[in-house]
C-alpha cells in the first residue's frame, strides 16, 4: 500500500471560486481531463520511491503551467491564459524529500485566495500573471511568461515573494524562454510586448541583471515564444501570428495572419541592426527551437514546426501534428532548406543544455499529437536520424523531458532524463528518471505523488548549490 506524508493543502477560501465546475468546462479540451485544475496547494513528504535516485541529483525539479481559477467561458478558454501554479520535487541524499504546488500570486490569484497582493513594481499590462517557465536567475527562482508579465521571484519552496524588474534593469516586460549560453553564463533573451512596436533583445548576466542590446522593429507584434542563438548569431523568429486587437477581451488576443510573410531573421551578436538578415522561412508557426549552431557556411537551426495554429481552433494549438525539423540557412544566398528529423508528432524539446549555440548531437521531445495528446518521450539523435522510444505504459502520459547531466561526464547523453508522468489510471502523476543512455529500459527511478501535476508548459533542474 502506497503512503503519503501530506503536510497540507490549502484551499480557495472565496465560494465563489468554486464555481469552476466540470459542467461549466465541458467542450473544452484544455479544461479536461487532465488538462483540468486543481484547487488545493499541495506540501507531501515521504514520497513513495521505486528503484535509486542517482548519486549527484540533489536539488528541485521543478515545472509550471496554466491553472485557472474562478469561472471560465469553455467557449473561449485558451490553454495559454490560465493563472500560473508551480511544481517542485526535492532531491537529496537519495531520497525524494519533497513535493509542493503553490499558486504564482497575481491580483486575480491573490483575490481568489484572499492573499495580499504581491509587491513589487508594475509595469501597467495585465494582472502579471506568470505561468510559463521557472528558471534561476543571478541565484534566484524566477516564474516567467512572455507578451507584458514581470518575473514573480519565488522562494525555496515556491512561494511568491514579490514582482521584479530584475533590480532596475528590465524596462518592460520579459520572455519564457531565455536561453543559456554555456560559454558565457549569460542567457539570451528575446521580448515582445502588445502596444511596442519591437522586439527586444536582451542578455541577462550571471548576477541576474539585464542588459538592452538591440530593438528590432516589428509594429505587426508577432508572437514570439522562443529565441536561438549561435557563436555569430541570435536567431529571430518573426513567423504568422501576430497581435488581434479585436480579440481582447473576448479570447486570446494573437491569431493566425495569413498575410504575413514568415521570416527568419539573424541579428550579429552584438546587437549591429546593420547586420540583421531576413531570411524567409515555410509557412508555419514555432513555439519551440531544440537547438542552433554554425556550420560552415550555414546557420542549422533544429525546430519544432506546426503547420497552422489559432485559425480555425482559438483556444490552443491544434491544427496538425508538430513536427521536428531541421532548417538550413545558406548565409551568402539566403536560402533556407528544411529537412525532417521526426515524422512523429512531438514537442517540448530540451537537449544538454552545455551543447548550447554549437553542434550536438542529442535532443528529447514528449509525443504530442493534433489535439495535444501527450505520451511516450522521444530520444533523437540528429547526426543519425535514429530516434529512441521510451514508452511509460498505458494510460501514462509524459510532459517536458528535462535533460541533467552526470557531473564530471564525458559524453554528451551521460546523465539522466527526468519527466513529470501523469498516470490515468492513479489520476495522479509520477516523477520517472531515465538513463539517458540506456533510453528505452526500465527506469532508474519511480516517484510517486499523491497529487495530479496538469499538463502544462515548462520546468527545468535548479540544482543545490555546493
Amino acid at each position: 500500500m502506497i503512503r503519503y506524508h501530506i503536510l497540507g493543502q490549502r484551499t480557495m477560501s472565496t465560494p465563489e471560486v468554486l464555481e469552476t465546475s466540470a459542467s461549466a468546462r465541458v467542450g473544452n479540451p484544455y479544461l479536461e481531463g487532465n488538462f483540468a485544475p486543481v484547487e488545493t496547494e499541495t506540501t507531501a513528504i515521504d514520497l513513495p520511491l521505486r528503484g535509486r535516485i542517482p548519486e549527484g541529483l540533489e536539488g528541485r525539479l521543478v515545472r509550471i503551467g496554466p491553472n485557472p481559477l474562478g469561472p471560465v467561458d469553455a467557449r473561449t478558454y485558451h490553454w495559454f491564459t490560465g493563472s500560473g501554479l508551480v511544481h517542485g520535487l526535492r532531491l537529496k541524499g537519495g531520497k525524494a524529500e519533497w513535493y509542493r504546488s503553490r499558486f504564482v500570486v497575481s491580483d486575480r490569484i491573490a483575490h481568489a485566495l484572499g492573499r495580499p497582493a504581491l509587491p513589487g513594481p508594475r509595469n501597467g499590462f495585465r494582472d502579471n500573471t506568470a505561468n510559463t517557465n521557472v528558471i534561476e536567475m543571478g541565484g534566484r527562482t524566477y516564474a516567467i511568461v512572455e507578451a507584458g508579465g514581470l518575473p514573480v521571484e519565488l522562494t525555496y519552496n515556491l512561494e511568491s515573494v514579490g514582482r521584479s524588474d530584475l533590480g532596475g534593469t528590465l524596462v518592460h516586460g520579459f520572455s519564457a524562454h531565455p536561453k543559456f549560453d554555456p560559454m558565457t553564463g549569460e542567457l539570451h533573451v528575446l521580448t515582445y510586448q502588445p502596444g511596442l512596436e519591437a522586439l527586444s533583445y536582451l542578455v541577462v548576466d550571471s548576477d541576474g541583471r539585464s542588459r538592452p542590446v538591440a530593438d528590432i522593429s516589428a509594429p505587426h507584434c508577432p508572437m514570439v515564444h522562443d529565441v536561438a542563438f549561435t557563436a555569430t548569431w541570435v536567431i529571430v523568429l518573426d513567423l504568422p501570428v501576430t497581435f488581434d486587437g479585436a480579440a481582447v477581451g473576448k479570447g486570446f488576443p494573437f491569431a493566425w495572419n495569413a498575410e504575413r510573410m514568415p521570416r527568419v531573421g539573424l541579428l550579429p551578436r552584438n546587437g549591429d541592426l546593420s547586420g540583421l538578415r531576413w531570411i524567409e522561412a515555410p509557412s508555419c508557426y514555432v513555439f519551440h527551437v531544440m537547438n542552433a549552431f554554425d556550420e560552415g557556411g550555414a546557420v542549422v537551426l533544429d525546430v519544432v514546426r506546426h503547420p497552422r495554429v489559432f485559425d480555425r481552433e482559438r483556444r490552443g494549438p491544434s491544427e496538425g501534428d508538430p513536427q521536428l525539423v531541421r532548417w538550413r540557412i545558406d548565409v551568402a544566398s539566403g536560402r533556407l532548406s528544411q529537412a525532417l528529423l521526426e515524422e512523429r508528432g512531438c514537442e517540448f524539446p530540451r537537449f544538454n543544455d552545455a551543447f548550447g549555440g554549437r553542434a550536438y548531437r542529442y535532443g528529447y521531445t514528449v509525443s504530442a499529437g493534433n489535439a495535444q495528446e501527450f505520451g511516450p518521450t522521444f530520444k533523437h539523435d540528429v547526426t543519425t536520424g535514429r530516434t529512441e522510444v521510451h514508452d511509460y505504459g498505458p494510460g501514462r502520459s509524459a510532459l517536458e523531458p528535462v535533460f541533467v547531466g552526470r557531473e564530471g561526464a564525458s559524453a554528451e547523453d551521460d546523465g539522466w532524463v527526468m519527466s513529470y508522468v501523469y498516470d490515468a489510471e492513479r489520476n495522479a502523476t509520477d516523477v520517472v528518471i531515465l538513463d539517458a543512455q540506456c533510453f528505452a529500459d526500465p527506469p532508474v527511478a519511480t516517484i510517486s505523488l499523491p497529487v495530479r501535476v496538469p499538463f502544462g508548459f515548462h520546468g527545468n533542474w535548479l540544482r543545490d548549490p555546493g
